[in-house]
């Protein structure tokens, strides 16, 4: 292996990021689990005005979206694992950076959502 095939960096940082991704959704999602109560149904998008436009059970809100970043990462690393290795394509440089991405905006809009989701349920248990 070339020291300088920079295209074996992106495909490993990309698998790394995408299996962080998704432990660290897991631990949300327990985390979260813990603080909301075995019946409540979640928010799951909130409307201008602050309230919540629709609702879901516990379990479906807190493995959704953890479920579509594996869909999403799972076809990235298929797409990406097909690239071929030693030369450093643009296809690769995109999907390498894309990956990356993906995983850091998956976690963050996971925990804006359950933050705000169990903010929402605090507030609605003290009326």
């Amino acid at each position: 292996m070339n020291p300088l095939d920079f295209s074996h960096f992106l495909l490993w940082t990309g698998d790394l990021c995408f299996v962080a991704g998704l432990t660290l959704m897991a631990l949300i999602s327990a985390s979260a689990a813990a603080k909301i109560d075995a019946g409540a149904r979640i928010p799951m998008q909130f409307g201008l005005n602050g309230q919540p436009t629709w609702t879901a059970p516990r379990r479906f809100a807190l493995l959704f979206a953890p479920a579509l970043a594996a869909g999403f990462g799972l076809l990235l690393t298929f797409l990406a694992h097909r690239v071929p290795t030693g030369q450093l394509t643009q296809e690769a440089v995109s999907l390498g950076t894309s990956r990356v991405f993906m995983a850091f905006a998956f976690v963050l809009a996971h925990l804006l959502h359950l933050a705000f989701a169990i903010k929402w349920l605090n507030k609605d248990k003290q009326r």
